[in-house]
């Protein structure tokens, strides 16, 4: 490899591995955090009886429901990850929780606001639940690490000195894997 297209991957690898090394201690700490069952905590939870008979039929229709009481309770904005389920609707965002629930007639009963603590929003961020721009800093950091990673292997394996020990290092997590597999 040429001294000039080594020093544009070393670059490459080096301005990415900067730009996303915040995140990545994002997602190192809450998956150990995780791993170990601290997964963070409701910190706050506000519920809303809704006492007028309010048919819900639409997602358009639950959300100005819950922007309602949100608007006039100080809640702030409603998360942008939506799931639709049997007994109502559920927003999910890093900062707060909000769920609409309905009978089986599709009156809206209850409005809840749950507040997430910093344990809690990391994990939620790690999940993928905490809005688009998240969502796509996710894709872009998995991408980012396979590169950094394909290029350090291209780079170590370009390099003489370290070439036979990359060979050993590569095939040991290689290995290390199938193994993991076949005994998991």
């Amino acid at each position: 490899m040429k001294a000039k297209v080594r020093l544009i991957w070393m670059k490459l690898h080096a301005y990415f591995s900067c730009f996303f090394l915040p995140l990545t201690l994002v997602y190192i700490v809450s998956g150990v955090l995780y791993l170990f069952d601290i997964k963070g905590e409701v910190v706050k939870e506000n519920s809303y009886e809704i006492n007028s008979a309010v048919k819900v039929d639409s997602l358009q229709q639950a959300e100005q429901l819950a922007l309602q009481y949100l608007d006039a309770n100080n809640h702030g904005a409603l998360p942008s990850d939506h799931f639709d389920e049997r007994s109502g609707h559920s927003w999910y965002g890093y900062k707060q929780e909000v769920i609409l629930t309905l009978d089986d007639n599709k009156i809206a009963q209850q409005l809840v606001v749950k507040e997430h603590d910093f344990w809690l929003s990391l994990l939620i961020i790690h999940k993928g639940y905490a809005g688009l721009l998240f969502w796509l800093l996710g894709i872009a950091l998995g991408l980012s690490l396979t590169f950094s990673l394909i290029s350090g292997v291209v780079i170590s394996l370009q390099m003489p000195q370290v070439k036979n020990m990359s060979l050993l290092m590569l095939g040991a997590g290689s290995a290390t894997l199938v193994i993991g597999f076949i005994i998991g």
